[in-house]
């Protein structure tokens, strides 16, 4: 009895160590980027004051001490549009607005592939551009999960102060990020198999590449300089694993600090991969260096696909300074919408999921989780945005998303068009880029207003 368990116990050790060996050897464990200054450059983005009222008994440190560059610089825009002259005319139309010399809010949501519909969408707005810039006056963008690439290289191709040639630069990356000839040019998937032994569905290496390769293109500094010197705030969204809070990373301050272009590409790169790194389907991303110890990171998209809250009350406190209480206005929120603003929402995915009747008959743990993951995401992301027309009543809002792609008479070139299973479909996502330029074509263009209340 004694030499079987002594037997038994030898092979649960060899089965260990050779599981850490594979974990060591092939990946498998979390991705690390080393970035020492990137917790410089951190923010943790804090509840509105409704989430404050509802978590008033747990042990929550809401309005703490803290700096919140995004707060500050949306006040500093309704300063800017209440000052004479500040704000044009209010416009109709959302092709007009997107041109117009109003100061914007760009907020770019998670969807992963999905991206690929907004860098088609932006690339049109490019191209039918006079100055090769797709949107004028974009002063704040913000980004989730894909929309974190999509920020970086639009803090470019959207900077009126870059020259023509580098935002067509950047945008010709931004279009390229979105292109790849293969799912294993962004992750390696190998099914949910993996997660037993890696912690998740997809490893990550190829993700990190692609990132690099889209900012730091054969080592030319181009978009780097680009972005250090960008009239743009950049904000990149994420939640810290251990505390579970909702932090967003000062995109410009992590380039510019950076001792040199190497960590400036490192710390950018992990910024994207935190917001990127999905718990389960994707590699954990664990920041190294730090002075407080290694950090692994999530996916924003877990708590908000948008990001603003406190920022945006604090907004409506400086419009209320500038325009008055609209409870005093005739008509009500008239001259508050005057010197708020305007905010652009691009949903990188649909807003409804489609059908699953396999499910009436199937009771698979896999199949129900999967579903129950996609609903989850999909209402955290139309309530995120639904949410801000809550925290922002009177100014202009205008959305768009990816919605009608299950409809979409696509003329792209790259083969199967339609979804399946991959992470990352190459011939999918060149439909869905298609998808951006139709909607840009059509009549009225992509975006439209939501309600006032």
């Amino acid at each position: 009895m004694l030499q079987v368990i002594l037997i038994a116990l030898a092979t649960i050790i060899v089965i260990a160590a050779i599981v850490w060996f594979l974990r060591k050897r092939l990946n498998w464990g979390p991705q690390k980027i080393h970035a020492p200054h990137f917790s410089d450059h951190i923010h943790v983005a804090p509840a509105s004051r409704f989430i404050a009222d509802i978590q008033r008994d747990a042990k929550v440190d809401h309005f703490g001490p803290r700096r919140d560059p995004m707060a500050w610089e949306l006040r500093r825009m309704v300063k800017r549009a209440a000052a004479p002259g500040g704000k044009t005319v209010l416009k109709t139309s959302a092709l007009e607005a997107a041109r117009s010399d109003n100061e914007k809010v760009l907020m770019l949501s998670g969807g992963g592939q999905w991206g690929a519909y907004g860098a088609g969408l932006f690339r049109a707005l490019h191209d039918a551009s006079p100055d090769a810039l797709a949107m004028t006056n974009v002063k704040v963008i913000t980004g989730i999960s894909t929309g974190s690439l999509q920020t970086l290289l639009l803090m470019v191709a959207l900077d009126g102060n870059a020259n023509p040639q580098t935002r067509r630069y950047a945008m010709e990356r931004l279009e390229w990020g979105y292109s790849p000839k293969r799912e294993s040019d962004v992750v390696d998937n190998r099914g949910m198999i993996q997660m037993l032994l890696r912690g998740a569905q997809a490893g990550t290496a190829p993700l990190r590449r692609r990132i690099r390769d889209a900012i730091y293109e054969n080592g030319s500094a181009q978009i780097l300089d680009a972005i250090r010197n960008s009239s743009i705030e950049g904000y990149i969204g994420f939640v810290e694993a251990n505390c579970g809070h909702f932090h967003y990373a000062d995109v410009r301050e992590l380039a510019r600090t950076a001792p040199d272009n190497e960590a400036a590409v490192e710390a950018l790169t992990a910024a994207a991969m935190a917001s990127s790194a999905m718990p389960v389907f994707h590699q954990q991303l664990r920041v190294t260096g730090l002075k407080q110890g290694d950090r692994s990171l999530y996916d924003g998209g877990v708590r908000r696909s948008v990001f603003f809250e406190r920022a945006m009350e604090e907004m409506q406190e400086e419009i209320k300074k500038q325009a008055g209480d609209p409870a005093d206005a005739n008509p009500p929120g008239n001259e508050q919408a005057k010197v708020a603003p305007d905010f652009f929402v691009v949903r990188n995915g649909p807003t409804v999921r489609d059908l699953a009747p396999q499910l009436d008959a199937s009771d698979g743990p896999l199949g129900n989780g999967k579903r129950g993951y996609d609903l989850l995401v999909n209402e955290s992301e139309i309530g995120a945005i639904a949410n801000l027309r809550l925290l922002n009543p009177h100014g202009t809002i205008w959305v768009t998303t990816a919605d009608g792609w299950d409809d979409f008479d696509c003329q792209c070139e790259d083969g199967d068009c339609s979804k399946d299973d991959e992470m990352f479909k190459p011939g999918f996502m060149a439909c869905l880029r298609d998808l951006g330029r139709h909607k840009v074509q059509r009549n009225g263009g992509p975006w439209w207003e939501m309600s006032k209340l």
